[in-house]
């Protein structure tokens, strides 16, 4: 038993200090504000080097949002309860069973494609493995292009015809939006998908900044930016998603609750 608490509390402990990456050499973090955000911009474009096609896309997220738990499986973005009567719910489903159909997983795009500046489409931003997630067919629909709100509980259209994405999801969602900002600036603002106020940073609603510092970054966000970061993977694009190798990037460029800070050299 000693053994066992040794070794998860070194972990724990190795973890909590961990180093910064040898991806962020070139940019300095004692920079904050918008001169650390450009650093880091500049950092996930130009390592940004293999642009996915849509229909890749399907093969990529198979991969990416596969199941830990059962590799057959991909995790759908808003689902919680794969017991439900309403497949809609469902957390997970079969990596094959894919389409438009009901009760098969489509491509969400958590930055609606119809609110960038202009439209996403289907290459570049609208393509970008980073934003893009799994989702049950008929709940994507319900989510639409609404923009996200404050809530608890389950994902679900609220009162103000906005979204929740749900207690396990909210900081993915954060993080997605975070980095979307950060690669493709003022075409993917993060005020046009928040029904909410911007205490912290004019161009950072308060949502975001709440939901990075209270949901921590999740296995599955890891495997995805592991795999997504690496050209050696057949669907890599090279690139990091800065805000789930280090949330606490987020309070450093705008403000808000404190995330966690998982390099020690950062300040």
């Amino acid at each position: 038993m000693k053994k066992i608490l040794f070794i998860v509390g070194f972990s724990a402990l190795t973890f909590l200090n961990a180093q910064i990456p040898t991806y962020y050499k070139s940019v300095n973090f004692n920079k904050k504000g918008e001169e650390l955000k450009k650093d880091l911009a500049k950092l996930i474009t130009t390592t940004h080097k293999n642009n996915l096609t849509y229909k890749e896309l399907w093969k990529a997220l198979a991969i990416t949002d596969a199941d830990p738990r059962n590799k057959e499986n991909v995790l759908m973005i808003y689902g919680f309860d794969d017991n439900s009567k309403n497949k809609d719910e469902h957390r997970s489903r079969h990596k094959s069973s894919t389409g438009g159909e009901k009760g098969k997983w489509s491509r969400e795009h958590v930055y609606a494609k119809s609110i960038g500046k202009p439209n996403l489409g289907q290459a570049g931003p609208g393509a970008d493995a980073h934003m893009l997630r799994p989702a049950d067919v008929t709940r994507n629909t319900k989510r639409s292009n609404l923009p996200f709100i404050d809530g608890v509980g389950k994902a679900s259209k609220r009162d103000n015809n906005a979204w929740y994405p749900g207690n396990e999801w909210k900081g993915d969602i954060a993080r997605i939006i975070m980095y979307m900002y950060v690669r493709y600036g003022d075409r993917t603002l993060p005020n046009k998908m928040a029904s909410s106020k911007n205490t912290y940073h004019k161009n950072m609603p308060d949502i975001f900044l709440k939901w990075n510092a209270d949901d921590p970054v999740s296995n599955l966000e890891k495997q995805r930016n592991n795999y997504l970061g690496n050209l050696a993977n057949t669907f890599g694009q090279g690139n990091r998603n800065p805000f789930i190798d280090n949330p606490y990037l987020a309070t450093k460029i705008w403000g808000g609750p404190k995330a966690k800070n998982t390099w020690k050299e950062v300040k």
